[in-house]
């Protein structure tokens, strides 16, 4: 739920960019409607929205004309568009296959993550791309350090960790469950 200056902002928002006219609150009410509550019905007072809703109902408002004071002309488009933007699945399998070339179990990788995230990230799926690419070269980093080997790429990696289960060089993935 919001608080009463967020309230403040999303009506004046709301008024100067036309969605709220007085009189006429057929295209504001519409526009809640979009947003469910956490028993699944919607929205009927901007009350009930949670603070991504509120974002997103801001994202909105700007694209029809207001602005933030103090802020770039499209502050919570980017915002928005930013939240949405998670590592990809072949991102995140490579860091679970470097992680766990590395013998590492999800509390280690989870604490790294923390580390290298300044302890805004715990879990790879609400990971950037940025912050994925991030840790996939530290990974590939201490892999490479672990078999005295750089490697310039993922592909160099999953070759090396093949030719070393072939091998028995002790960096063998058991039932290629860490195979890249």
């Amino acid at each position: 739920m919001l608080n009463n200056d967020q309230i403040k902002l999303v009506q004046v928002a709301c008024k100067t960019a036309g969605i709220r006219n007085s009189g006429q609150d057929g295209r504001y009410r519409l526009l809640l409607s979009q947003y469910r509550q956490p028993s699944k019905s919607p929205v009927t007072s901007c009350r009930q929205l949670n603070n991504s809703q509120m974002e997103d109902l801001l994202a909105i408002c700007e694209a029809n004309g207001w602005r933030m004071p103090g802020k770039p002309e499209n502050f919570y488009r980017q915002k928005v568009a930013k939240g949405t933007d998670y590592a990809n699945f072949s991102m995140q399998s490579a860091i679970k296959y470097l992680a766990g070339d590395l013998g590492w179990n999800d509390a280690q990788l989870g604490g790294m993550l923390k580390r290298m995230t300044g302890g805004a990230v715990s879990d790879i799926a609400f990971l950037t791309p940025h912050e994925a690419y991030k840790i996939i070269e530290a990974l590939k980093a201490m892999v490479g350090r672990k078999t005295g080997k750089q490697y310039k790429n993922l592909q160099e990696v999953r070759e090396e960790m093949s030719v070393g289960a072939a091998a028995g060089t002790g960096m063998e993935a058991t039932d290629g469950e860490n195979q890249i």
